[in-house]
């Protein structure tokens, strides 16, 4: 078969070693960096919208909180707490992002009930950060989102009970230093944070309910759930580190406990209420077997198929670890991987903002 005089010049084209392939490139070239930076610049204003978002609701949920805590504080106050908290949420954006600023805006309004006084905040923030430099040059120099976070505290919202379990890793290697300090007194000084901050929401103690158990490779010490909360702080008061690590029997004392009728029976006596079943299970470590992981797993299944709420904290924990505590968590975001201690802290701080929901919610 003859071919045609197009498709043979096309085919000594492809052929040709001459100029052929610098004219492709000067072609495809530019449409690939316009495309690879729109690319980019999309995936940075994802990412910026995420954080800001999270960084908008903590601030809302903060500054609602401490609204209903302290009676005298005022409007003005209130808004410059709100505006130094987000500030501090996005600090570490600052080096994320190319020329990242926030411009927030924040309302505080409140109702009067017959139960006191309801807050509600919102917290809405534009975030802004430079194109990419091939955007620029098509005249696009910036990016912009905006999220809001909104939130609400007061008496009139005191309507969830909580029942906590504690499940604290105290194997050997919380003995170890971190940030110049051992990792065991590091995860007391989160803990008690937590308690203080149950305490001030909770002030008559009639909505939180909790336990704790201890663990290295098996249960070393355990406190039953209890209103009177002062007792777990000063049964984590009293942990040392020693030994290996089985996280399995201390997840399941954990898990049975809370999930326990008589939690049913203590809150409705107390609230009439049903409580929201929480356990909070961190690590520093693996499980010296695997088989502690899988039967762990296997629990966190059960836990979490009988309606449960799971954080989870890897403490500067090894991959393993890591793996286990992210799959045991009920959702991606109730996972953290504090890798210092101050990030350990910040999660438990975190942790309790989310679950005091006795004083305060986020209304979206």
């Amino acid at each position: 078969m003859s071919r045609s005089p197009t498709n043979s010049k096309l085919s000594q084209m492809i052929r040709s070693r001459d100029g052929n392939f610098a004219m492709l490139a000067a072609v495809l070239l530019p449409v690939a960096l316009i495309g690879g930076s729109l690319a980019l610049d999309t995936t940075n204003a994802l990412s910026m919208k995420a954080r800001l978002q999270n960084a908008a609701d903590s601030a809302a949920l903060a500054t609602a909180t401490r609204l209903y805590q302290e009676e005298n504080l005022s409007i003005a106050d209130a808004k410059a707490f709100a505006a130094t908290f987000l500030k501090g949420q996005v600090e570490e954006d600052q080096s994320a992002f190319d020329g990242f600023s926030i411009a927030p805006t924040i309302t505080i309004t409140s109702a009067n009930t017959g139960n006191g006084t309801t807050w509600q905040v919102s917290v809405a923030v534009t975030g802004t950060q430079k194109a990419t430099p091939m955007a620029r040059l098509m005249g696009r120099d910036s990016l912009s989102v905006n999220v809001a976070g909104k939130s609400q505290s007061g008496s009139e919202s005191a309507q969830g009970s909580i029942s906590m379990a504690l499940v604290l890793d105290q194997s050997g290697s919380m003995d170890w230093k971190l940030d110049g300090e051992k990792k065991i007194v590091v995860l007391k000084t989160a803990v008690f944070g937590l308690i203080d901050q149950f305490k001030a929401v909770d002030k008559n103690g009639d909505y939180i309910r909790l336990g704790s158990v201890s663990y290295n490779s098996s249960v070393t010490g355990k406190k039953k759930m209890t209103w009177n909360i002062n007792r777990i702080h000063s049964f984590v008061g009293q942990l040392q580190a020693t030994g290996g690590t089985d996280s399995t029997d201390a997840f399941k004392w954990g898990y049975q406990n809370v999930s326990s009728a008589t939690e049913t029976t203590e809150h409705t006596a107390r609230t009439g209420q049903e409580p929201e079943r929480i356990i909070v299970f961190m690590t520093d470590g693996d499980n010296n077997y695997t088989s502690a992981d899988t039967s762990t797993k296997k629990l966190c299944d059960e836990a979490k198929a009988d309606g449960l709420t799971i954080y989870t904290i890897a403490f500067a924990a090894p991959s393993r670890g890591q793996q286990l505590l992210s799959y045991c968590a009920s959702k991606p975001e109730n996972y953290y991987d504090a890798r210092n201690s101050a990030e350990l802290i910040d999660a438990f701080k975190n942790i309790g903002e989310q679950t005091s929901k006795v004083v305060s919610r986020l209304t979206e």
